[in-house]
């Protein structure tokens, strides 16, 4: 084809897919590295390249950038131009290569008896150089080659391009974005803690002796090659670690096919496959099932077309290679890394086992995580080739030497030193002794000192004792935040009792059921008790002002380390609240790793939350075991953040503890506090928070803290001394004293960097649930890898991943991760996805269940201040350029506040009943109308459909567009694309859309080619 215009010559597929993986304007190159005997000859070698130049037409292609084309144009000269460089060293070689292949498209630099042979990466694989330097080396020798029959590239460019006409593309085409459809646009994936960007990419080696012969069971089993078993492994591998179903990896493969064995050209082609590896069911199952889609995958390879996946948000972002190691020791092949992949695994089988090398973007994973996974697969692999009759989540990752490290970086607890008395109180009466005149407690203008505070909590603690009060008796204390609750919650520890706050803010509903679940055995009042509060008759019941005489004797001790100090309540999934039991030890384990946390003086802590949360038990008992003072804002002032941050400036506030979302508001009215530290806790700490923070507060610590109540408030934290690098805030790392494991679903260890559920143990566990002995044992389970008999673990419920740099991402809550009409859904993605749309401040997504079944529903809060940038509607056309159909949210509405539990987190619960925004019934206008409101109530289930109702929004979604459409075409006798019943959200859109096909009187024919177009949609 040496007489072919330049512009006739098109890209190939594999070019282009070079091309567009590339995503830089830089050429890549193509290296061959020839060592010969003796010194090189450059004019000999000149001959040689020259004769290999007219035989092969792609080494004497050039490639140029025409403006308005998207592609660089391939332009083959007649005659060959070959330039060769003399150098010195290897270094110098590699520089002149680059200014060399400026000037013609086939270069060498000689040094010595070093040849470095260069073309375009787009001119060759790694198959093609291969041949390449066995025709140099030939020809050098004097030997002669035999005569070129075989076709050239630009023939095959040809070829291909021809192909595009044919039926057999269209059907490959659609073969092809029906696989594209399987994957959802512009996911990211769980473990992916920053964006990755460009620059060199960071790799890491493993030899693994025994993977040739695990590939060798998948051969035996199924009948594959070694690279498409690999593929298989590390597909099922990567599933397993992103917990993404499906998932689109790419194998690369060569294009060639008979013909075109001995055509030197780019025919390395990615081979895409889809991962949607069924739970529970045998690796043997699917991996058959894997050998068949992969047949046909190969059958339509010459039909693939990346630009078209690409524009789709569909192009593989995992990929892997095998190759054999050559055997020639005179030649090796060294080409540009063009690939653009999240992780890509190369596999090169030598002598000794098989040499695994990971790599991913130099801004995206660190090399010794690129280390861990790729000890993570190996081990999986092995794994997996001992039992095919496992599933692949029940397969184990972690080796004993990844375990070893794991506990290493996440087990401190033996770092708390043991203490000589574990009584929460008697971390207090130890600063009362030393310093009795400090200010202990301070609300408004009402001040207490340490030895006041003692001798009322003791002349508490007298009265309760004679009540009878002692080890794990539950005293209950109904009061808002005043001197008066703290001297009781002294008071009732010191007696030998455990505490439970009671906030008159509750329901009385609620308070009434703690009491009788808890069995309280005394109730303190520090106000009037509501009258509708049920009260057993045989709970005594104190007042402060109006205490029983008693003697001044000295106290009774009445506790162990063991004893109950105080009783919590948590909201429960079936409804009704459960008492979480905090002993003495966990409590007294918890505040003493605060002292050693946190190195910065507590001067003065200002508690922000009710006496019914267990942060309270921070705020209280770190101040009082540190000599500071304790800080309770007034009934009007907690609440308001502009008052809260004038109380903090104002009193000199060291430290405090809030909501991430309560101190974003406090922020914005902080100017120059003497401020020392920020807590924040209770939910996940945004990204943005932080960096607002050390813009107006550079030399105050931010720290991020997390913990359940099970773990005595807290268990993990991480400092924020620079701004975060990703979407997460890590919850850091284990406080002294506590034991963080996530375990997967088999209760192995999860690597680093794979999704876990978070296990914790260590001294702070809580002993159980109050009255809930079932419950306990499901939550709180045996340690399996404690090295002494009866250690537990408590069940967070929560997703996260263990970092390599020793810190723990939290990825959401497990029960935050369902799936509808069999899509595994992250409510957390689309509440993100939402908030980065203009005019967004926060949004909540929460699953409701409509007549048709369950559906995602979205609320949303618009910026302060802000004039509504978005209705509702473009809310979720905008999510729809971004997001799946099954992530879109049937609807969203807009709201002036969300619902709030009573400790200020959003009620979801309460979202869940809200409806959709109402519209005005309007009935059919027509007979065609008339039918269609019929075929969507029936398949709603509903009673009624006006012609403005939105589909989606009535509970509609992809299936049922599908039947309904089936139903519209037998009723109406139309054959319509599947495209009308999306564009169609209503019945009046609908009819519109019905009637102009029905009109226009489009054949069959058309509305079949229509349908191609829409393969994709009908398979989601």
């Amino acid at each position: 084809m040496t007489d072919a215009n330049p512009a006739e010559i098109f890209q190939t597929s594999a070019q282009q897919a070079l091309i567009l993986q590339a995503q830089s304007e830089q050429p890549r190159i193509a290296r061959l590295w020839l060592n010969f005997a003796e010194p090189v000859e450059p004019g000999r070698l000149e001959a040689v390249l020259s004769e290999l130049g007219q035989r092969h037409e792609i080494l004497r292609t050039r490639y140029t950038q025409v403006a308005g084309l998207k592609l660089p144009v391939q332009e083959i000269a007649e005659q060959v131009r070959v330039s060769i460089a003399l150098v010195h060293t290897e270094a110098q070689a590699r520089a002149q290569l680059n200014a060399l292949l400026e000037q013609a498209p086939l270069v060498a630099c000689v040094a010595g008896a070093q040849v470095l042979v260069g073309v375009a990466l787009a001119s060759a694989d790694e198959q093609a150089l291969g041949q390449l330097a066995e025709e140099i080396l030939a020809l050098y020798r004097g030997d002669t080659l035999a005569p070129f029959e075989a076709l050239q590239y630009a023939d095959y460019a040809a070829w291909q391009a021809d192909l595009d006409e044919e039926a057999f593309a269209r059907q490959g085409k659609a073969y092809w974005r029906g696989l594209a459809a399987a994957q959802a646009p512009g996911r990211r994936l769980p473990f992916e803690a920053i964006e990755q960007g460009a620059g060199e990419r960071n790799q890491c080696q493993r030899l693994s002796p025994g993977l040739n012969s695990a590939l060798a069971v998948m051969q035996a089993e199924a009948g594959l090659a070694p690279p498409e078993a690999l593929l298989f492994l590390w597909g099922s591998f990567l599933s397993v670690l992103t917990r993404q179903q499906p998932l689109l990896v790419a194998l690369e493969v060569d294009g060639r096919n008979d013909q075109l064995q001995h055509t030197l050209g780019h025919f390395a082609r990615r081979l895409p496959q889809a991962f949607n590896l069924q739970p529970g069911l045998a690796l043997r199952e699917q991996l058959a099932a894997f050998a068949v889609q992969l047949a046909e995958g190969r059958s339509w390879l010459d039909c693939l077309n990346e630009p078209d996946m690409s524009a789709a948000g569909a192009l593989p972002v995992f990929a892997c290679a095998y190759t054999q190691a050559p055997a020639a020791e005179q030649w090796r092949v060294e080409l540009d890394d063009y690939r653009n992949d999240k992780l890509f695994l190369s596999a090169r089988a030598q002598a000794d086992g098989v040499c695994l090398q990971l790599s991913a973007p130099g801004q995206g994973f660190a090399p010794a995580q690129l280390q861990a996974w790729l000890a993570q697969f190996d081990t999986f692999a092995l794994n997996a080739a001992a039992d095919l009759g496992c599933a692949p989540e029940q397969l184990n990752t972690v080796d004993v030497e990844q375990a070893a490290a794991l506990l290493a970086r996440f087990d401190r607890s033996l770092a708390l030193p043991a203490a000589a008395d574990d009584a929460l109180h008697g971390l207090f009466e130890q600063m009362a002794a030393l310093h009795p005149q400090r200010i202990a407690l301070q609300i408004g203008d009402q001040r207490l000192s340490y030895a006041e505070l003692d001798r009322r909590a003791d002349e508490l603690a007298r009265a309760l004792q004679a009540c009878g009060v002692g080890g794990d008796s539950v005293v209950a204390v109904y009061g808002s935040r005043s001197v008066e609750i703290v001297v009781a919650l002294l008071g009732i520890l010191k007696a030998g009792g455990a505490y439970l706050p009671l906030d008159p803010g509750y329901p009385a509903e609620r308070l009434s059921f703690m009491l009788h679940d808890a069995r309280a055995q005394c109730l303190i009042s520090l106000q009037p008790l509501a009258d509708d509060i049920e009260v057993a008759p045989g709970v005594q019941r104190l007042q402060l002002d109006a205490l029983p005489p008693s003697d001044l004797l000295p106290l009774r001790k009445r506790h162990s380390a063991a004893s109950l100090a105080y009783v919590i309540y948590t909201s429960g999934s079936t409804g009704k609240p459960k008492g979480v039991m905090i002993s003495h030890a966990n409590a007294c384990a918890s505040t003493r790793a605060r002292g050693l946390f946190y190195r910065q003086p507590l001067l003065r802590f200002l508690m922000l939350s009710s006496f019914s949360f267990d942060s309270s038990v921070a705020g209280i008992f770190w101040s009082l075991a540190q000599g500071g003072t304790l800080c309770l804002p007034g009934e009007e002032e907690h609440k308001d953040p502009q008052r809260l941050a004038a109380l903090i400036e104002r009193e000199q506030i060291s430290h405090f503890l809030a909501l991430p979302s309560f101190y974003a508001q406090i922020l914005e009215h902080l100017e120059q506090p003497a401020l020392s530290c920020v807590i924040v806790a209770g939910e996940a700490c945004p990204p943005e928070l932080a960096v607002r923070h050390r813009q107006r507060l550079a030399q105050t610590l931010l720290v991020n803290e997390y913990g359940p109540s099970e773990s005595a408030v807290w268990c993990s934290a991480h400092a924020l001394e620079q701004d975060p690098q990703g979407e997460r805030v890590p919850i850091g790392a284990p406080i002294a004293g506590a034991r963080l494991l996530a375990l997967d679903e088999a209760g192995e260890m999860a690597g680093f960097g794979c999704e876990g559920e978070l296990y914790v143990g260590g001294p702070g566990l809580a002993r159980g649930y109050l009255q809930r002995p079932g419950l306990t044992a499901s939550r709180f389970v045996p340690d399996p890898f404690a090295k002494e008999p009866g250690q537990r673990l408590y069940r967070t419920g929560d997703r996260v991943s263990a970092g390599v740099d020793g810190c723990i991402d939290y990825l959401g809550r497990l029960d935050f991760q369902l799936k509808i009409r069999g899509f595994r859904i992250e409510l957390g993605e689309i509440e993100s996805r939402l908030a980065q749309l203009p005019g967004v401040r926060e949004a909540a997504v929460v699953v409701r269940e409509s007549a048709a079944g369950a559906q995602l529903a979205a609320y949303v809060l618009h910026t302060d201040g802000q004039t509504p940038a978005s209705t509702e509607q473009s809310l979720l056309d905008a999510l729809r350029e971004q997001l799946p159909e099954y992530m879109v949210p049937a609807f969203v509405r807009v709201l002036e506040r969300f619902p709030l539990t009573p400790n200020g987190k959003l009620d979801r619960n309460a979202l869940a009943a809200l409806q959709p925004q109402s519209h005005e019934f309007v009935a059919p206008r027509n007979e065609l109308e008339a039918t269609l409101a019929a075929i969507w109530q029936e398949a709603l289930h509903l009673e009624q459909v006006g012609i403005h109702d939105n589909f989606f929004a009535l509970g509609g979604h992809s299936l049922l567009a599908t039947r309904i459409r089936s139903e519209v075409q037998a009723r109406l006798n139309l054959n319509l694309p599947l495209r009308v019943f999306f564009e169609g959200e209503t019945v009046a859109l609908l009819a519109e859309q019905v009637a102009q096909y029905r009109d226009s009187g489009l054949s069959e024919s058309k509305v079949d080619a229509l349908e191609a177009l829409f393969d994709a949609a009908e398979q989601v």
